[in-house]
This record gives C-alpha cells, sequence and structure tokens, in this order.
C-alpha cells in the first residue's frame, strides 16, 4: 500500500463570476502531492499549478500562497491535472491523505459542477480512499479544536519545511506528521 498526502491551494471566485454551473467561492490553482511507500517515507513529490476556469489570483492569495499569475495562466484545468496526478500514480494501491476534509470537498465541488466523469477519477474520489488527517490527529492527541498543520508540528516537534500556503511544502510537512504517527 502506498500513501498519497495532497495540499491544494485555491483562490477565490468573484460572486460576479459565480453562476448556476460554478457557485462556489474558490477554485483549485495548485496540487501538491507526495507518494510514500507502505512505510511512510517519501518517495516522491509532484507540484502541478491549475489554471482557473472562474477564480481571480489576488494579491492577497499571492503573496499567502507564491503564487502568481505566470504559473496559472496557461497551466492545464483541474482535468487535465487530475489525469496526470493519477497518471503519476500509476496501478499503484493507494490511500489519500489530506490535512482537513476541505481538499476533498474543493475537489468534489470542482468536478460535480465542471461536469468531469472519468472512471479513474471517480475511483481517486472514493469516500473510502480518503483520510481527514486533522481529524486523526485531533482524535489522537484528544484536542476538541481543529489543530492546524502549524500547530501540529509545533507539538511533534517536527521542523517545517518551506512555508506554509505552498501545495507541495504543505503536503511534505503534512506526511512527516503521518510518518512520525504512523512508524
Amino acid at each position: 500500500m502506498n500513501y498519497v498526502v495532497i495540499d491544494l491551494e485555491m483562490c477565490k471566485v468573484p460572486k460576479m463570476y459565480r453562476n448556476k454551473m460554478y457557485k462556489y467561492a474558490t477554485e483549485i490553482i495548485e496540487i501538491g502531492t507526495v507518494l510514500l511507500n507502505e512505510d511512510f517515507r517519501q518517495i516522491a513529490t509532484l507540484r502541478q499549478y491549475v489554471h482557473p476556469e472562474y477564480g481571480v489570483l489576488d494579491n492577497f492569495i499571492s503573496k499567502m500562497t507564491g503564487i502568481h499569475n505566470d504559473q496559472i495562466k496557461h497551466a492545464p484545468v483541474i482535468q487535465e491535472a487530475l489525469q496526470r496526478l493519477l497518471d503519476w500514480i500509476g496501478d499503484r494501491e493507494y490511500q489519500v491523505f489530506a490535512w482537513s476534509n476541505t481538499d476533498y470537498q474543493q475537489l468534489k465541488h470542482e468536478i460535480r459542477s465542471k461536469k468531469i466523469a472519468a472512471p479513474q477519477i471517480d475511483e481517486f474520489m472514493n469516500t473510502d480512499r480518503w483520510t481527514d488527517y486533522q481529524r486523526t490527529f485531533d482524535l489522537r492527541y484528544g484536542f476538541n479544536r481543529n489543530v492546524g498543520l502549524a500547530d501540529a508540528l509545533d507539538l511533534c516537534e517536527i521542523e517545517p519545511d518551506g512555508h506554509f500556503h505552498d501545495g507541495l511544502d504543505d503536503a511534505i510537512n503534512t506526511a512527516k506528521i503521518i510518518k512520525k504517527l504512523e512508524e
């Protein structure tokens, strides 16, 4: 069994761009992914920028994530990025981990509203395949509230890599927590 740790970064979708087809307030602009082997050791990483169809990358999100318009302007749309991710995973047996259920919900909304239909993507989105590792962490340590990634790293005495709100860095840091707790 392999483990796919995923982290998404999103931009805002202005109200004037929301419609019947896409009514959500955010849209994916980056997918950071770490592949772990059966021993929870990192064996590969993948960073993909995603071209938003409705969203706008404003200065606030750009400063927070470090993502600039030139990185997403000609990037693939979400369906192409998901297919690339699945090709990268290949025929491995895998479980998906994300820090919170937000990333799963965001993907689910975008797939549904953009009418993305592909058996591989449907299998990837199977709820039995996904684990909200923030919830796992909170339950394991007895927290009544959601602990953020930065605080969880601190509590685990793990030095963070990169910077927060970078999709790949956040996936790498989440993978470090998973490795420490699952070993």
